[in-house]
């Protein structure tokens, strides 16, 4: 297989992963915001105003705060959805993304089925002729479904349709490290977000009561419930952990579940795999430095346990395995994609 071909597959299954990660992401903290436990009225401490944890996650989550505040003025829903969804100056936005896949598509036709191809082009042309004012007029909610359902769409043909080959491996590969990034990183920012909250240092939880702003409390579950969600993984979660929502089981769920198909593991093992048969179909023996990086963190995952991340420090885990998966990235870039 050409190395283009190969970098235009991995980055299809990338973008399209990234655009619905986006899509949940915003619609999720979006709703979170609006359904928020916090007592009405209590929005004011003095002159400061609190607000529920909202769009400075998603900023952080994305990677691109930056870029974000050297355009907007200030953080207006317009503005936000603006930015996530349909700012083409924003690599990262929804339609960047869609855009980016339909053009690696357009570029490789032949070796794609052409229902994923038309997936594409027609999910695309319904997106540009969106705008912020129209979905906010509308249901926010059922603009980002209709993203997510798109990717599911996409990706249901690629399973459906697509020979089990080395195309299709690309494909993988791309969505499956995309996707591990994109829960480490959803995970990271939102603990930081929910624990450091303590009902005795603020001084809010005066007025709404420790039960409801400290750790544990009503704001703290629901927080993680909108982890949960981000990543759709509530249901299942639940399914798992019959005794509740607690920090350490979602670390677990998220992080170490093999059998969680958005779980930082379940992507990394998906990723191993995929780049063992690249290797075996070019005639390869010895493994290579993507393998042997993959392997290492798969490793790390297999033999962590929850509560020892959160005692060690859980941020300082996900930024490695965050920063890990841009390595990984490189070496797969230097070892069969650069051309």
């Amino acid at each position: 297989m050409l190395c283009r071909d190969a970098d235009s597959c991995y980055w299809i299954g990338r973008y399209v992963e990234r655009a619905e990660a986006t899509a949940r992401m915003v619609d999720v903290h979006y709703h979170a915001a609006l359904e928020s436990p916090l007592p009405p009225g209590q929005g004011s401490i003095g002159e400061e105003e609190f607000q529920p944890i909202r769009w400075q996650s998603l900023l952080a989550i994305s990677g691109n705060a930056d870029n974000y505040y050297e355009r907007y003025t200030s953080e207006t829903d317009h503005d936000v959805l603006n930015f996530f969804s349909f700012d083409l100056d924003n690599p990262n936005s929804i339609l960047s993304t869609w855009k980016s896949a339909r053009d690696n598509a357009r570029s490789i036709r032949e070796q794609i089925a052409s229902e994923m191809w038309e997936a594409l082009n027609i999910s695309y042309i319904n997106l540009k002729s969106l705008d912020a004012e129209r979905v906010l007029a509308g249901s926010p909610h059922e603009f980002f479904q209709t993203v997510k359902n798109a990717s599911h769409l996409f990706q249901g043909i690629l399973n459906r349709t697509m020979l089990m080959g080395e195309a299709r491996d690309w494909l993988d590969t791309g969505r499956f490290l995309e996707r591990s990034c994109q829960t480490a990183r959803i995970l990271d920012v939102k603990y930081h977000d929910l624990l450091p909250i303590e009902a005795d240092s603020d001084p809010l939880s005066e007025r709404v009561g420790a039960s409801v702003y400290g750790v544990g409390g009503a704001v703290d579950t629901h927080g993680w419930i909108a982890v949960l969600k981000s990543v759709s993984a509530l249901e299942m979660y639940r399914k798992t952990h019959r005794d509740g929502i607690y920090p350490a089981n979602v670390v677990d769920f998220l992080v170490l579940c093999q059998e969680f198909p958005a779980s930082v593991s379940h992507g990394i093992s998906r990723v191993e795999g995929c780049l063992k048969r690249i290797r075996s179909k070019a005639g390869i023996q010895a493994k290579n430095e993507p393998e042997r990086l993959i392997g290492r963190l798969l490793a790390d995952l297999t033999y962590s346990r929850p509560g020892e991340i959160i005692s060690d420090g859980l941020h300082e885990f996900l930024e490695d395995v965050q920063a890990r998966c841009a390595i990984v990235g490189s070496a797969i870039w230097e070892t069969y994609l650069g051309y």
